[in-house]
């Protein structure tokens, strides 16, 4: 994978399903994605490990990625079951 890293979702909460889900390896099968969503506060939040700023000019494939969430986000569909804290996000940037 370039341009990403997997977040461990355990870390956020413990009832995260990602709209990007990775698989280290199928013995220890950690928790992990590339992309959640959970309510933080009032708030609804999207959380990418995936670097969707760099060079995106040049790498189209993050150019759609952007826009889908985006028009996700906009939508109806995008309704959160799954809280966290905003100390639980923030300690993802450490």
């Amino acid at each position: 994978m370039t341009h990403s890293n997997a977040i461990k979702l355990d870390e956020v909460s413990n009832n995260l399903d990602p709209i990007v889900r990775v698989i280290d390896d199928w013995v220890t099968a950690q928790p992990l994605g590339l992309i959640f969503e959970c309510n933080v506060g009032k708030g609804k939040l999207i959380v990418s490990g995936i670097d969707l700023l760099t060079d995106a000019e040049h790498r189209p494939e993050v150019r759609q990625l952007t826009s889908s969430l985006k028009k996700y986000m906009a939508g109806n569909d995008f309704t959160l079951s799954v809280s966290s804290s905003a100390e639980k996000i923030k300690s993802l940037f450490n």
